[in-house]
């Protein structure tokens, strides 16, 4: 008897696990590198259907961001609206791709909805995580922020730091 009742318990725990990860999967997006995506933005070769934002400031962007016409974005205010017609679209891009994230260069990426439909493009050089939620046409898009910690040619690295922008400085093997 005590048997069945673990069978029936870890049944049911198994069912329950199924159903939440069916929930979990179906939010979830994917980015794909595509060199494709990198030429169409080194030509500034828009998408129709698609609207643009930037992450970061105009003048100092850390990516673009297009999206499929029939997906909202829920982007905050670290995110600008981006004309693809307009001369800042242009500038926009030049900037990503003349001042990369350190130690990378910036790369065009396919986005991708939980199904493998592609309904998006980024351009950074900044890693993304992308959330799809395909029943309410929305999208949210996670990226490392690196404008949030202090960084200049002219200090030295920072070493143990346990969030942006806090750290031990090292200057000569020394701790300040």
């Amino acid at each position: 008897m005590r048997t069945n009742i673990m069978r029936r318990a870890m049944g049911l725990l198994a069912v329950t696990a199924a159903l939440g990860s069916g929930c979990v999967m179906t939010n979830v997006g994917s980015v794909h590198s595509s060199v494709d995506i990198t030429r169409q933005f080194q030509g500034l070769e828009i998408n129709p259907n698609y609207r643009y934002w930037y992450l970061n400031q105009e003048n100092n962007p850390f990516g673009v961001l297009g999206l499929d016409r029939e997906y909202d974005f829920e982007g905050g205010p670290q995110w600008g609206t981006l004309d693809p017609d307009a001369a800042k679209f242009k500038k926009v891009v030049g900037l990503v791709q003349s001042f990369p994230e350190k130690g990378s260069k910036a790369s065009g990426f396919e986005i991708m909805d939980s199904q493998g439909r592609q309904i998006g493009v980024w351009f950074s050089s900044l890693n993304a995580g992308v959330t799809v939620d395909s029943n309410k046409r929305m999208v949210s898009v996670t990226t490392p922020t690196p404008w949030l910690r202090p960084y200049s040619m002219f200090l030295p690295k920072r070493s143990g730091a346990s969030a942006p922008g806090v750290g031990r400085v090292k200057v000569q093997g020394q701790k300040i």
